[in-house]
Parts: C-alpha cells; sequence; structure tokens
C-alpha cells in the first residue's frame, strides 16, 4: 500500500516540500484533479449518464496534515490475490493457483506501525480478520469481481455472446480510421486468418497497404520501390518477406497465416492467387500484441515497421485501394478457447 506520489501545482499548494500519510486510492486522482483546477465532473456523455467517480478528493489534507483520509476503506482482487483495507488495518491473501479456495489463510497487518507488513497479528486479532474478510466478500459481489481466478486461466478465456461477431469476416476501407484495439485482435488472435488486399496496381505505386500492429508488434504489408514486403515484427524481432516485384495490373494481394501452435505461425503471400513467398514458425502474435488497430493504406501512430517509418513516414498508399478483408480461421491447435470446458471442469475442484 506504499506508493510514491508527488504532486506538483506551481502556485497555490499549501506547505510546499511536505509529506501526508493519509491512505488514499488511485481512484481519489481523479476527483482530486479536478478539485484542483476548479472544474466539475460531467454527469452525462453524448446523452448518457457518466458513472460518478468512485474516488473522492483528498485535497483537504494538502492544507491540513492532520485531516482524516477521505478514503477510509478499499478492496483489491488480482489474480485471485485478495485484500481488503480499512482504517490503517489490511487482511491479505496470497492465492497459490489450483489450490482449494477453502485452504486460504488471511493475515493481518496493521499499517499504522507496520507499513511493510512485516508482521502478521491475525492470530492475535481473529475478529478483526473476520471483519474484513466479510467486508471483502460484500464489496466484491457489489463491484463484480467474482468469479475469481483458480489459476486455470478460465477468466481470461470467458468471453459474451457477441464476442462472436467481432471474429466474424470483416471489411475494411481506405480513409477509414484506426480500427479500435480488440476489434481488430479478434480478427487474428490465436487463430490462423487470411488478408486479402483489393487494389488496381500502376506502376510507380508506392507505400502501405495495412498494418496492424506497433513497435511492440504486428505485422505490415507495404510496397517499396515496386516491390511487394511483409514486415513481421515478432515482439520487437523482425521478419521482412520479400514477395518479388509487383506488375501493374495486379488486383489482389493475400496474407495467409497459419496458426500451427506453440506460439507459432506459417504465412504466405499470394499475389493474384499465385503464392510468391512465405515464412515458416514465425513468432505468433496474441494477447497485448497486436496492441495497436488496423489501419488501411497508411500506418498511423507507433509503426510495425521502424525502418519504414524512418524512411517514408506514415508512407500513404499512392494508388487505387479497394478495400481490405480479413477472414478470421481456425482456432491454433494449443489455443485456450479450445479447452475451455476441460479448464472450467478442472476448476470446479478448487471452489
Amino acid at each position: 500500500h506504499q506508493v510514491p506520489l508527488i504532486i506538483s501545482k506551481g502556485s497555490g499548494l499549501p506547505d510546499g516540500g511536505g509529506i501526508r500519510r493519509q491512505y488514499q486510492h488511485v481512484t481519489d486522482l481523479l476527483p482530486t484533479i479536478l478539485d484542483l483546477v476548479g472544474v466539475e465532473m460531467a454527469t452525462s456523455k453524448g446523452g448518457r449518464p457518466v458513472p460518478a467517480p468512485a474516488g473522492v478528493s483528498f485535497t483537504a489534507s494538502m492544507g491540513d496534515v492532520s485531516t482524516a483520509s477521505t478514503h477510509p476503506e478499499q478492496y483489491y482482487e488480482q489474480v485471485g490475490h485478495r485484500g481488503m483495507y480499512r482504517d490503517g488495518w489490511s487482511a491479505v491473501v496470497c492465492r497459490k493457483a489450483r489450490t482449494p479456495f477453502s485452504e486460504e489463510v488471511w493475515e493481518l497487518h496493521n499499517l499504522v506501525e507496520d507499513p511493510t507488513e512485516s508482521r502478521n497479528l491475525a492470530d492475535e486479532y481473529p475478529e478483526k480478520v473476520a471483519e474484513l474478510v466479510e467486508a471483502w466478500e460484500r464489496a466484491a459481489w457489489a463491484n463484480q469481481v467474482f468469479p475469481l481466478d483458480e489459476g486455470n486461466n478460465v477468466k481470461n478465456l470467458l468471453r459474451p455472446p457477441w464476442n462472436a461477431d467481432t471474429e466474424a469476416e470483416a471489411r475494411f476501407r481506405p480513409g477509414s480510421p484506426t480500427t479500435e484495439r480488440y476489434r481488430s485482435l479478434q480478427l487474428v488472435d490465436s487463430r490462423s486468418f487470411e488478408v486479402e488486399v483489393s487494389l488496381e496496381v500502376a506502376d510507380g505505386d508506392r507505400g502501405t497497404l495495412v498494418a496492424h500492429g506497433d513497435q511492440g508488434g504486428g505485422y505490415a504489408l507495404y510496397v517499396v520501390d515496386g516491390r511487394l514486403l511483409l514486415a513481421w515484427n515478432g515482439y520487437g524481432c523482425m521478419t521482412e518477406v520479400d514477395g518479388g516485384p509487383l506488375a501493374a495490373g495486379t488486383s489482389s494481394i493475400i496474407l495467409a497465416v497459419e496458426a500451427v501452435g506453440n506460439l507459432s505461425v506459417h504465412v504466405d503471400l499470394r499475389v493474384d492467387e499465385t503464392v510468391v513467398a512465405g515464412a515458416r514458425d514465425l513468432p505468433a502474435l496474441t494477447a497485448i500484441a497486436p496492441f495497436q488497430g488496423i489501419d488501411v493504406g497508411i500506418d498511423r501512430r507507433s509503426p510495425v515497421s521502424w525502418t519504414i517509418r524512418e524512411r517514408y513516414g506514415t508512407f500513404g498508399w499512392s494508388g487505387i485501394l479497394h478495400h481490405v478483408t480479413y477472414r478470421p480461421g481456425e482456432l491454433a491447435p494449443d489455443a485456450g478457447q479450445r479447452w475451455l470446458d476441460v479448464l472450467r471442469e478442472s476448476g470446479t475442484k478448487y471452489e
């Protein structure tokens, strides 16, 4: 619970260089900033109500070191680890993956006297442990914390029914904004897929056909000096696949990606249905990569290929590009979604 925070406002803050030790939470930052600059929190956006902030401003403590915390209690949960803070007391339990929840033992710490949580007081104050565990349970039900992660990763694999719509064939046109990150990822995550570029190539055409991702990982199709180029950024490890000269009159370019398992993919480049190049056992892109969405006819913001960015900038397509079609295919043989039922059944033993 000890995270340093330095606040600077230029003029207007009393007690410059002072230290405050009141407990506050990250959710208090927005209300505090609004309070400092004198701006009211918006109550609606686009005709829809905006939820009230979960936190509370702590500007009062800036002027009075003795002011009580405005955030007296807070629940925590991350990958099964839980904690409950209330008025200087903290109850925590560290989750050991794939073990029964009933075997867990909560610890208790007095953060006022022991901010580093080096002394477990659970045996001395069992009633305080019970109080905080009950408070955590109430907060968890009120804030959609359940189901807890039992260690089988089921929680991260679950998808709402509408998510299937994001895995259907999709078409994107030049001039469109960068497609939202999650929407883009669902078309390629842990699966085989095809990307088809429909265009009319003329002599001298150059630029980006499609780009998905950034410096942290992604892929892009370019035409550079009349040659087709695939840049595959495997989490910073770049592979370039030369598709050879691109003839005038070309109308279809396809990137075919086969997810073969073990976080690997095979790729082929097809020009007007003819395979012109390929590569095997490239790093599969999943989870947080690509972290940037799909661009058509340009590579905005963080580029897939830094080399291309340095030479050509965002490298807009100079010719006629009709659209880019994504066709999601089969999941990888070892994709987590294939094992969801097995993992769910396995997880029940830990309830």
